[in-house]
């Protein structure tokens, strides 16, 4: 896509869009080339509309001609446009960190919505954690939802905890980041204790490769997605065990789930110190997070 000339919006967003349908269905590829001509005009679908026949600058044109190479290469859009929404949330996003789903955002609604209806002790400070938190979406969307929370975000990705720190400045939420690996801490007596836990840990077993989207296995982080273990519930398995220490006695852990885990993770919950263990389809009627309050004698 190389012009000598300046092209129009509306020649370039179907330029873009048709030669993007070789990878994606027509729904996609119009999203993703509506995606790209906002970011490069800066203007919503209805202008570019009402201005269609504008031409785009020669600097718009260079951003236009990369962000075409690099989606046509198999790049996701989101590290393509160098970020993704979340919660009504701009937060910055590259190969170092997972992009954020729905589904996730789903999750963060299920924390919000039980917790605006809760009532605690007056002054008392709830403290969350956010366990493998990425591009830190999870907690920085709860500590905007909650204010008042001390909320703290662990991750073993040294890189992804940079990440997520610029997007908490960015943000403008006060979160305390640790780097460290569930599997090592699960027994650790040493961290602090919590009111909340959430995680999306990795959660797709290995022999869904074949199923995946190309440009997700070979552009988004495989830490990330894929439990690389023969037990798919490790990890749930692990944070679990780290909450029998460090959830408080009536505090709350959340999960996000393997479709085909979700009632595994729950007969493993209620096995150990759960109760009210609650399994929530996603949007597309799956099996998708699970959480329940802790009982047992510890905290």
């Amino acid at each position: 896509m190389n012009y000598f000339w300046l092209v129009q919006i509306r020649e370039a967003y179907q330029e873009l869009r048709m030669a993007l349908s070789v990878m994606y269905d027509l729904r996609e590829s119009a999203g993703i080339a509506d995606m790209v001509m906002e970011e490069i005009t800066g203007w919503e679908r209805s202008l570019r509309i009402i201005h269609h026949n504008e031409e785009l600058s020669e600097a718009q044109q260079e951003r236009f001609q990369q962000c075409s190479r690099e989606l046509l290469h198999g790049w996701p859009i989101q590290y393509v446009l160098g970020h993704a929404w979340f919660a009504g949330m701009r937060f910055k996003v590259d190969e170092r960190v997972l992009i954020p789903r729905p589904e996730t955002e789903e999750l963060v609604e299920v924390v919000r919505n039980i917790y605006r209806n809760k009532h605690h002790t007056e002054n008392y400070q709830l403290s969350l954690l956010d366990i493998g938190t990425g591009s830190g979406c999870i907690a920085i969307a709860l500590k905007r939802y909650f204010e008042d929370w001390k909320v703290t975000a662990m991750d073993k990705s040294k890189k992804a905890i940079e990440l997520a720190m610029f997007n908490a400045e960015l943000l403008g939420t006060d979160i305390k980041f640790i780097e460290a690996d569930i599997l090592v801490e699960a027994w650790n007596d040493h961290k602090p204790s919590f009111d909340v836990m959430v995680s999306n840990p990795p959660y797709i077993p290995e022999e869904d490769k074949q199923e995946m989207a190309l440009h997700v296995l070979k552009h988004e982080p495989h830490m990330a997605l894929f439990t690389e273990h023969e037990d798919p519930l490790i990890f749930y398995k692990a944070i679990v065990n780290f909450s029998l220490h460090h959830l408080f006695r009536g505090g709350m852990l959340f999960f996000e789930t393997h479709a085909s885990y979700a009632h595994q993770v729950a007969s493993w919950m209620e096995a150990n110190e759960f109760e009210q263990v609650t399994v929530l389809q996603d949007m597309q009627g799956k099996d998708r997070i699970v959480y329940a309050t802790k009982t047992g004698a510890s905290l």
